[in-house]
């Protein structure tokens, strides 16, 4: 037969996933297959995006626009209010050496009340007795502001029991005064 020509034997072969093997004469040789990547086809997704969303557009149901309720507005008024601006309730603290005086009021028309150490409780009571009457008299409210001024000798202890009276009578506007 042919003598010296090597044969070559192509043929599938199954255990080696569909490769190709080349006999060529006693040794076997294998041909590495590529392996196909996996890709990614947009074609078809955005086909069938495009039929999700024709779907959903055309079995929607929409509502329909809500009718407006007839309403009767008042006719306009052109008046001017006039907000006229509270002056604080002046409440002044003099320390007098043994207790504190106490003067609260507007204008003219000032209280005093003496706050005695001995007997604070008669005293801030006393003081909000004649805060509350002055309030009435004046025609002012518990939102009206406030403002405490004192001299630096006044102990806070008296200055923070007279505010606690005043936040307890409902007042809460309440500011201190500065001294020059």
């Amino acid at each position: 037969m042919c003598e010296g020509k090597k044969i070559q034997v192509v043929f599938m072969d199954e255990t080696q996933n569909n490769s190709i093997s080349v006999r060529s004469g006693s040794a076997l040789l294998f041909k590495k297959h590529k392996r196909r990547q996996f890709n990614l086809r947009m074609t078809p997704m955005i086909d069938v995006i495009f039929l999700l969303l024709t779907f959903f557009v055309l079995t929607a149901k929409f509502r329909s626009p809500e009718q407006f309720l007839p309403i009767l507005m008042p006719e306009a008024v052109a008046e001017t209010v006039r907000l006229e601006i509270v002056e604080p309730l002046l409440i002044d603290i003099t320390d007098l050496g043994h207790g504190c005086d106490v003067r609260f009021g507007a204008g003219d028309k000032f209280q005093s009340v003496q706050l005695n150490p001995e007997a604070i409780e008669a005293s801030l009571a006393a003081f909000a007795n004649g805060f509350r009457d002055l309030l009435v008299r004046q025609n002012r409210t518990a939102v009206d502001p406030v403002q405490i001024q004192c001299d630096d000798t006044v102990k806070w202890d008296v200055i923070v029991k007279i505010y606690n009276v005043l936040y307890g009578l409902g007042v809460s506007d309440i500011t201190f005064g500065l001294n020059e």
